[in-house]
C-alpha cells in the first residue's frame, strides 16, 4: 500500500492547510484597498489592473510549465548536525516559516537531493492558491541571472516582459515569496538579502527561500544568509532566519518511487521490469540502496540499472558504482537522442553532416562534446553551470564552440544532456556537468588507456590530459568540488594505468616544488585517499595539503591564476582540514 504523503503528478491542494501556503502572505500595505481604474495611489506610475493582468499571465505560463511526473515529499532536518531519524515533511516546515516573522529560509542539500524539485513544486503550490492581494511567488534560477546581488528581483521579472513601470509598481505596493534556486551554481559569496536591501526603507517586500549545496558551505556560512538589521552596522538577525537541511530518502520512498515510475513511466521502461525486479536489485546489490537514497542518482539507477547489470538477475557479486550508472545512463541519452536525429527533419547540409557523424561514432562525439563544454565550463566559468549565447554578442567567443548555429554544432547540442531557456543552456542537472568535468581528466577505460577520437572533426580524446601541465588537473583546486573526487576514485579503481599517474605525481612531487605540481599531487592524494588506497599519515602529505591552501590564498593574483573563486577558497581550506584530521586519526 502506498504511503499516502507520495503522490504523482503535480500536486492539487485542496485543503485549507495548502492554502495557508499564501494566506499568511497578504500585503499589510495599506493601498491593497479597491480603487478605480485610473485613479492612482501615490508614487504609481501604471494602472494596477495592468499589473494583475500580467501576472494572471505569468501564472498560467508558470502552472503550464510545471511537469514532474513523479514526485517525492522532501524530507528534512533542522541542520546539518541533526540525525536522519528526526526528519520532518519540508513543505510543512516550508509553510511554518511562510506564516511566521522570519524572513530567510536556508534549505541545504547534496547535489541530487532534491532541492530545485522541490522549489518547483513550491512555486506550483503557491501559484495554484494564488488571489489578488497575495504575496507573489517568484521563481529565481541563480545561476541564469548576471549578478544575483544586484536588484535580482527586478532582473528576473524583465526577463519575463513585465516592463520598468509595472516593476516599479510591485515594487511599491506587492510582497514576494522568493524562490531562489542554486546559490551555489552562481558562485555566491554575497549575503543576498543584505545586497538587495530586502524588506529595508523603500526597498522589495519579500520572503526568500534560498537553496545550496552542503559541500559548498564553509564553516561561516551562516553570514552568507542570515538578515541584517538595518542601521546597526548590520548586526545579524538569527530570530530572522531559518534552515533545514534535506533527509536522505527513506527505504519506504524509495519503494513508492519505484512503484510510481513503474506506473508512469512506461516508456522509460524497456526491459519490462516489475517493481519488484527493481527493488530485488536495489537491495541484492551491496550498498546500492544507500547510494539511492538521493532522488536523482534514484531516478539515474532505475533508468540505468537493467543495462548496469546486462539484465542478469541480481546477485551480491554484482558492483554497480554511482560512476558506472551515470556511464550507463549517458550512453542511453546518447543512443535515444542518436534514433530521433536519424528520423527527424532535417536541412539538406545537417543531414550530411549527420552521415558524416554516424559514420564516426556519434555517440563517443557526442561524449567528447560534453566533456569539452564541461571543461570550458570550469575553466571560463569557475563551473558556474549556465552558459548564456548571443550570437551577436558571443560568436567569437568559446562559447561558439558549443553554441553557434552550423550544423555541426546544432547537432551535437541536440543530442547531448542539455536543457536550453532562452538565451541560456545547461547540463540538465550539476550533477552531469560534474561527471563531464571528471571524464574531460580521466574517461572511462576502452582497455584502459585506448579512447575514442575524431580529428576529422575536432573533438579529439581528452583521455591522457592528466599529464599535461596546462591542464585542469595541474592548475585546479578539486578539493572544492568533491563530486569530482569521487567520480575519478571509482574510475581509477578500474584503471591500474591511471592509478599509477596519480602516484607517479605524488612522488614528482618530492623533487618539484612548482605551483601547479604541488596542485597536481594534492588533487591526487585526494583521489588516492577517496579510493582507499592512500594513508594520508605520511608527514609530506599534509605538509603538501596545507601547502596547496597557502597558495590559494597567498594573493588575489594567484587565485585567479590557479582558477579558484573566495567561496571555493573557503571549501578547500576546510576540506584541508578535514584530511589534516583523517591522517591525524589514522
Amino acid at each position: 500500500m502506498l504511503n499516502s504523503d507520495f503522490h504523482a503528478g503535480p500536486p492539487v491542494p485542496q485543503s485549507s492547510d495548502n492554502e495557508n501556503l499564501v494566506q499568511h502572505s497578504k500585503t499589510d500595505i495599506n493601498d491593497q484597498s479597491t480603487y478605480l481604474p485610473g485613479l492612482l495611489p501615490q508614487g504609481s506610475t501604471v494602472d494596477k489592473a495592468c499589473c494583475e493582468y500580467d501576472l494572471r499571465s505569468y501564472r498560467m505560463h508558470q502552472l503550464n510549465g510545471y511537469y514532474q511526473p513523479v514526485y517525492i515529499p522532501a524530507r528534512a532536518k533542522a541542520n546539518l548536525q541533526a540525525s536522519d531519524d528526526t526528519s520532518f515533511p519540508l513543505m510543512d516546515k516550508t509553510q511554518e516559516f511562510l506564516n511566521s516573522d522570519r524572513q530567510v529560509m536556508l534549505i541545504l542539500g547534496d547535489s541530487g537531493s532534491g532541492k530545485s524539485s522541490f522549489c518547483r513544486n513550491l512555486e506550483f503550490c503557491l501559484w495554484t492558491n494564488y488571489k489578488q492581494g497575495d504575496a507573489i511567488p517568484l521563481f529565481i534560477n541563480l545561476p541564469a541571472i548576471d549578478n544575483p546581488a544586484q536588484d535580482m528581483i527586478r532582473e528576473q521579472l524583465l526577463s519575463n516582459n513585465f516592463s520598468d513601470d509595472k516593476i516599479q509598481e510591485m515594487k511599491l505596493h506587492q510582497q514576494f515569496i522568493l524562490i531562489c534556486d542554486g546559490y551555489d551554481e552562481s558562485q555566491q559569496v554575497a549575503n543576498l538579502h543584505a545586497t538587495n536591501q530586502l524588506n529595508q526603507r523603500d526597498g522589495w517586500k519579500a520572503k526568500m527561500i534560498v537553496t545550496c549545496r552542503t559541500q559548498y558551505l564553509s564553516l561561516d556560512y551562516l553570514d552568507c544568509f542570515v538578515p541584517q538589521l538595518e542601521g546597526c552596522y548590520g548586526k545579524p538577525r538569527l530570530d530572522l532566519f531559518q534552515e533545514a537541511t534535506i533527509a536522505p530518502l527513506s527505504d519506504e520512498q524509495v519503494e513508492n518511487y519505484v512503484a510510481h515510475y513503474v506506473e508512469l513511466e512506461p516508456y522509460l521502461v524497456t526491459h519490462s521490469w516489475t517493481a519488484i525486479d527493481y527493488m530485488t536489485a536495489l537491495t541484492t546489490i551491496p550498498n546500492l540502496l544507500d547510494l539511492v537514497k538521493n532522488p536523482f542518482l534514484l531516478t539515474l539507477a532505475l533508468r540505468a540499472l537493467p543495462d548496469a547489470t546486462h539484465n542478469q538477475q541480481a546477485s551480491p557479486n554484482i558492483n554497480v558504482t554511482r560512476s558506472r550508472l551515470f556511464e550507463v545512463f549517458v550512453s542511453q541519452w546518447l543512443c535515444v537522442n542518436k534514433a530521433r536525429l536519424t528520423t527527424c527533419n532535417l536541412y539538406e547540409n545537417e543531414r550530411e553532416m549527420l552521415d558524416m557523424m554516424l559514420g564516426y561514432g556519434i555517440e563517443s562525439l557526442g561524449a567528447s562534446f560534453s566533456s569539452l563544454l564541461a571543461q570550458e565550463i570550469f575553466d571560463k566559468q569557475d563551473g558556474r553551470p549556465v552558459v548564456q549565447y548571443i550570437h551577436r554578442k558571443h560568436k567569437d567567443t568559446w562559447k561558439a564552440d558549443f553554441f553557434a548555429h552550423d550544423p555541426e554544432v546544432r547537432l551535437l547540442r541536440a543530442l547531448c544532456p542539455l536543457s536550453r531557456s532562452g538565451s541560456h543552456h545547461q547540463f540538465i542537472h550539476r550533477s552531469l556537468l560534474e561527471y563531464f568535468f571528471s571524464r574531460s581528466i580521466y574517461g572511462p577505460d576502452k582497455q584502459d588507456d585506448e579512447e575514442w577520437s575524431s580529428p576529422h572533426l575536432g573533438y579529439e580524446s581528452p583521455n591522457g590530459q592528466i599529464l599535461d601541465p596546462k591542464g585542469a588537473f595541474f592548475t585546479r583546486n578539486l578539493l572544492s568540488e568533491p563530486s569530482v573526487i569521487h567520480f575519478l576514485s571509482e574510475r581509477m579503481k578500474q584503471s591500474p594505468n591511471f592509478e599509477r599517474q596519480l602516484r607517479d605525481i605524488v612522488e614528482l612531487s618530492n623533487t618539484d616544488d612548482t605551483n601547479t605540481t604541488i596542485m597536481a599531487a594534492t588533487n591526487a592524494i585526494a583521489i588516492l585517499t577517496e579510493a582507499g588506497v592512500f594513508d594520508c599519515r605520511p608527514k609530506n602529505s599534509i605538509i603538501l595539503i596545507r601547502k596547496v591552501s597557502q597558495i590559494l590564498v597567498s594573493s588575489e593574483g594567484k587565485r585567479k591564476k590557479m582558477h579558484t573563486t573566495h567561496a571555493n577558497n573557503r571549501s578547500l581550506q576546510y576540506r584541508v582540514q578535514v584530511m589534516d584530521s583523517k591522517g591525524k586519526t589514522k
